[in-house]
């Protein structure tokens, strides 16, 4: 289950450093853009491939894998993870 959140990993990290080099921030900073609404956009595009990654992965998982737990509560793990992962992405 770790390693289906590499290529997303890989990808953001990838785009967050290829915007720091071209400095793609620091002229929609000139623009008048705060920082709270490109963090949120972050945090949303983030939040939508999380989303489909987890619904994917727990559709995997409930062919035979869940029997005996709440189908619910796997998928809110699973994303929840997720979410964890993009926080652990902005820390690095």
């Amino acid at each position: 289950m770790l390693l289906m959140y590499v290529p997303v990993v890989y990808t953001t990290v990838y785009k967050i450093v290829a915007e720091r080099e071209n400095r793609v921030r620091e002229s929609m900073k000139i623009m008048g853009l705060t920082d709270t609404p490109y963090w949120l956009s972050w945090f949303v595009f983030y939040t939508i491939q999380n989303t489909i990654i987890a619904t994917a992965a727990w559709g995997v998982l409930c062919i035979n894998c869940i029997t005996h737990s709440s189908k619910g509560e796997i998928w809110l793990f699973l994303w929840l993870y997720g979410q964890a992962v993009f926080g652990q992405i902005m820390c690095i």
